[in-house]
């Protein structure tokens, strides 16, 4: 029965081939290993994997066609039916469990529930996430938004509602014009959660999550730039990237840069307050982003760009061997004391399809946005199957031949699963 501390540091979009800033952690006693892959190309499913130890097809959380359906409540009751996976887990063995995220998508809201949660605000969150779901959160314990209005105004309290609207608009309205005219593109919250490590209180043993932002997009003022919905759905529908477009991408490696300073400043942090010599800390990314080289952002391709990521694991004991690539879906297995070994003959990533509407990315809502496609990856074989349709779609490594025999194998297992 483990007993040491565990946190998880997601540095959110780091691309691998842009997280070698974190190999100053290979002098503090981390391991760093190759070959790593995300389960999923965005970070909903992809976290869902980490926390469950499954692939996006098994845990059900996930994009889908049908943009009417509520993503968070859905993501809210397959984590609770999974028990919240390494969160109910350590839970039950005793550990509180903690989630700073600047990422408003990881957080309970979506299922991800933790005994204290720290939601990072920068200001550019307000743009990704909707009012609709900032009240989801405030109303969750009540179950029923109608439950809540009709008891404010039962209790004659509707003029606390409308006061803390009114707070909210005013503060946003007042704050939004600096971060518009100012350089802060680069700060996404970072610095506010290494203030916050610095002297929030972790009853040990504890499970401590933490996403940090900086190397997500937006890359550039104005912080909304609808040039760049353009250039995703052009690349969608044509597969033409406009070299306009890469331009919007190129401060990508200065945010990359700033996402891992302030990780490593987390993991000073940490250590300098003594949660060291019997704590796991793994350092790791949700998915990358796509800068142009073979497409744009992370919401829908299976290419290395968005797939490969960061993975530094400091133990309190023995480390893992490699045996094999490894998925982001290892996590839970990272954390295991018994066991010994990381990695598996064969990995895969998924996607269902566009994770944006298709109206907001300017093209139409074609089928072929919509089809669930895996990327298988081994020592000898690399491709992408197009399980809706039902071919192999592009071989990386090996054949078509040797992808569609694997394939036709029933007993096929893809990290000890099936297709």
């Amino acid at each position: 029965m483990r007993k040491y501390n565990v946190v998880l540091i997601v540095l959110d979009t780091l691309r691998a081939d842009h997280a070698q800033g974190l190999d100053k952690l290979l002098d503090l006693g981390f391991v760093k290993y190759e070959d790593v892959y995300a389960t999923a190309p965005w970070t909903l499913p992809s976290h869902a994997s980490m926390f469950t130890g499954m692939y996006p097809s098994e845990h059900g959380i996930h994009e889908t066609r049908e943009y009417q359906l509520d993503v968070a409540k859905i993501a809210r009751l397959r984590m609770a039916k999974l028990n919240g996976g390494i969160l109910g887990q350590l839970k039950e063995e005793g550990y509180n469990t903690y989630l700073i995220s600047a990422n408003p998508i990881v957080s309970s809201n979506f299922g991800f529930n933790a005994d204290y949660e720290y939601i990072i605000d920068p200001i550019y969150t307000l743009l990704i996430t909707s009012i609709d779901k900032i009240l989801d959160k405030i109303y969750a314990e009540s179950g029923s938004r109608a439950k809540v209005l009709s008891k404010l105004i039962e209790e004659r309290r509707l003029d606390m509602l409308l006061h803390g609207i009114k707070i909210f608009v005013e503060r946003r309205i007042r704050v939004i014009p600096k971060y518009l005219s100012e350089k802060a593109t680069r700060n996404k919250g970072g610095g506010k959660i290494v203030g916050l490590l610095g002297r929030l209180k972790l009853e040990t043993p504890f499970f401590l999550f933490v996403n940090i932002m900086e190397a997500h997009d937006p890359y550039n003022k104005p912080l909304v730039d609808r040039r760049r919905l353009k250039y995703i759905g052009k690349w969608l529908a044509t597969g033409l990237i406009d070299p306009e477009a890469v331009r919007l991408w190129r401060n990508y490696p200065a945010h990359a840069e700033e996402a891992v300073k302030r990780a490593l400043e987390a993991v000073e942090t940490l250590k300098a307050r003594g949660y060291w010599d019997d704590t796991l800390i793994i350092a790791t990314s949700d998915h990358g982003e796509l800068l142009g080289d073979g497409g744009l952002y992370h919401i829908y391709s299976l290419l290395d760009g968005n797939l490969r990521v960061p993975l530094y694991v400091k133990y309190p004991g023995k480390p893992k061997k490699q045996r094999g690539p490894i998925t982001l879906a290892d996590v839970p297995r990272l954390i295991d004391p018994s066991a010994e070994e990381v990695g598996r003959p064969l990995v895969m990533a998924e996607t269902f399809g566009i994770s944006s509407p298709p109206k907001a990315l300017g093209i139409e809502p074609e089928e072929r946005f919509f089809h669930h496609k895996i990327r298988v990856i081994g020592r000898k074989l690399d491709f992408i199957y197009d399980a809706t349709a039902g071919v192999v779609e592009r071989v990386f490594r090996g054949d078509k031949e040797d992808a569609a025999r694997l394939l036709e194998d029933a007993g096929a297992k893809l990290g000890g699963r099936s297709i």
